[in-house]
């Protein structure tokens, strides 16, 4: 793999997946850097549209791409996702260099490839269930986003992804919340209690209704629930459970109001899904459940992070769908008892309140 030059028109594809995409946001900034820095002669970022939002103004000098756009006139290519598809679109605009981590028939398309350190076969974490030899080495993505475009000859420097609310966002967010009865400018609970229908990724409402009670009982400061495009049902569920529950559901937020609630909020609750990533990338505190994912994919920047997971014989095993038949079925997270959750909160809570957080101003 050469280093990127001056006269190098480079194509970044960035991922499909919201989480992947905010770990990425360190890289983009060091390419645009590199950019503006008259080390690059054109970049242009590929990834879907409404992923776009969140970066703003940002990035002024790079082209934004959909997917679907052509990607003829660049001199490199640099993968930071996973699709073969992708790789077949670059030789076929033309792309002389295509620089990828290799995983089924990405190694015939790249010119240069990087295989990942794996584990072989060995149980993740201790426990669960071992994934098929040879099984990829768990690391934070954002790491290795960075490894791949210091090869190419650009550091990261920083690899905390950082995103700021645009200010239409923050102020449709703070008039939502006061007609939910939410003081936008109070401490708040943001508990994002979304996740695409029927993933494993999802903690079952009951469980959500319980932790609510046990916050309330102990006189936590409101929780505001907010759930994704898509993603309704689990919301209504939780809110038919505990009706005096604030609901930002209708219609649910946009990303980048997604971006301004974290941003609001005095401490994140949810899933290992996309919007805890917005919370690390807003610098807020958070409180996240694991299930099915193996916590070292997201291992970075968890300072101000209290991860729980429950130990099962058959996981972190990674599937959108658990196998496993009723009563049995998600018991990953049905499982874990309300009061912990709820005693991380408070936690998490009073270590934020004595150690006031930082600004996460944009690089």
């Amino acid at each position: 793999m050469r280093r990127l030059l001056p006269t190098d028109r480079l194509l970044l594809r960035l991922p499909n997946w919201l989480g992947d995409f905010v770990a990425a946001e360190p890289a983009v900034d060091a390419l645009h850097a590199a950019l503006e820095g008259e080390r690059l002669a054109a970049l242009s970022l590929v990834a879907p549209e409404r992923f776009f939002t969140l970066f703003g103004e940002r990035f002024p000098a790079a082209t934004f791409l959909d997917p679907k756009e052509s990607w003829r006139g660049h001199d490199v290519a640099l993968f930071l996702d996973g699709s073969a598809r992708s790789l077949g679109r670059a030789w076929a605009a033309g792309i002389g260099e295509r620089w990828s981590l290799t995983s089924g028939g990405r190694r015939a398309l790249a010119t240069t490839s990087f295989a990942p350190a794996r584990e072989g076969g060995r149980t993740p974490l201790g426990l669960g269930v071992p994934g098929r030899w040879p099984r990829r080495l768990p690391r934070p993505f954002g790491a290795v986003c960075a490894e791949l475009v210091g090869l190419a000859g650009v550091p990261v420097v920083d690899r905390a992804p950082r995103l700021a609310a645009e200010p239409a966002a923050r102020e449709t967010v703070a008039s939502r919340c006061r007609g939910l009865g939410v003081d936008p400018q109070a401490p708040f609970v943001l508990l994002e209690v979304g996740a695409r229908p029927d993933s494993a990724k999802a903690a079952p409402a009951e469980l959500w209704a319980a932790v609510l009670r046990e916050l309330a009982e102990a006189g936590a400061p409101p929780v505001l629930a907010a759930t994704a495009p898509g993603e309704e049902a689990l919301g209504r569920r939780l809110k038919s459970l505990v009706p005096e529950l604030a609901l930002f559901d209708l219609p649910p937020p946009t990303l980048p109001e997604l971006l301004a609630l974290t941003e609001a909020c005095a401490l994140f609750l949810g899933t290992d899904s996309g919007p805890r990533h917005l919370a690390t990338a807003a610098g807020r505190p958070q409180v996240v459940l694991h299930g099915p994912t193996d916590p070292r994919h997201t291992a970075d920047h968890n300072e101000r992070t209290t991860i729980l997971a429950l130990p099962v014989a058959c996981g972190p095993c990674h599937q959108e769908r658990c196998p496993l038949a009723a009563p049995r079925t998600g018991h990953c997270l049905s499982e874990l008892p309300a009061e912990d959750i709820a005693a991380a909160v408070l936690h998490r809570l009073s270590s934020a309140t004595a150690d006031p957080l930082p600004t996460n101003p944009i690089r």
